[in-house]
């Protein structure tokens, strides 16, 4: 089982950068692949403006739609903006099935700035290889949205995202981070352009399995759910697994925080 995370520089158009992504795709992604990963704004820039146009977001879907059940995968398509029936706009992130459905969706607003925001809904879905959650934008980098799906049963989160900060190295070190204080893998697909730094990666609790840096590119990983599994097991003593990473909780801890807040 291998996980594949798409990483490319915006183009001059959607147009182009459509063509440029979805044509790699085409080319690297085998018939191993468990999951595909597109970034945040996967075919725009992210800046405030309007929608992903009809047509051109009709014919990524069908190609990605093609994708997922040519190679047998879960897709996850990214997102792009698309305007809302009350007016502004949202950014949409999909998760393909094998045969092509859509199996989850997340939505969160366009901002004023034209960044995205943030959510409550955080979906985890089960998979014949593994349980796996579905995060976009800035959730990820939250302290709460990885945990709760974690502790909802996520082995695997599928990050729709982007380094966009002033502190990217950080930010690049979360990505392991999250993974070992989550006992989870993370595949995480960040955008590439003038303000985004890129950094895409699959991280396991023991460290990055594929880095893409700045480089442009699809890279890929294996996919291990026993190992996840085999790290979230009970061991009392700290020495065999990672359990106390997820599962050793203390939540008295924070009854006179919250009644401070109450």
């Amino acid at each position: 089982m291998t996980i594949f995370v798409a990483q490319h520089a915006r183009r001059a158009t959607p147009e182009a950068t459509a063509d440029a992504i979805l044509d790699d795709l085409d080319s690297r992604v085998t018939d191993e692949a468990s999951f595909v990963v597109l970034p945040e704004n996967a075919f725009t820039t992210g800046d405030a403006g309007p929608a992903l146009h009809r047509p051109l977001r009709e014919r990524c879907l069908d190609r990605l739609t093609a994708l997922a059940r040519t190679r047998g995968t879960y897709v996850l398509t990214g997102s792009w903006a698309e305007e809302r029936p009350g007016g502004g706009l949202m950014q949409v992130a999909r998760l393909l099935d094998p045969r092509g459905s859509e199996c989850a969706r997340v939505e969160r607003p366009v901002l004023p700035d034209g960044t995205t925001g943030t959510g409550d809904d955080f979906p985890v879905v089960e998979t014949p290889f593994g349980h796996v959650g579905v995060l976009l934008g800035p959730d990820f980098w939250l302290v709460e949205p990885p945990r709760i799906e974690c502790l909802t049963g996520a082995e695997l989160l599928l990050v729709a995202g982007s380094l966009d900060g002033t502190q990217q190295a950080a930010q690049r070190a979360a990505v392991w981070g999250i993974a070992t204080l989550n006992t989870v893998a993370v595949a995480f697909a960040g955008s590439l352009n003038e303000r985004c730094g890129g950094g895409s990666a699959v991280a396991a609790p023991e460290g990055f399995l594929a880095e893409a840096g700045t480089d442009e590119g699809v890279i890929e990983a294996p996919w291990d759910v026993a190992r996840i599994r085999h790290l979230r097991e009970p061991d009392l003593r700290f020495q065999q697994t990672l359990w106390f990473g997820l599962w050793a909780r203390r939540t008295e801890l924070y009854t006179d925080l919250t009644a401070q807040v109450s």
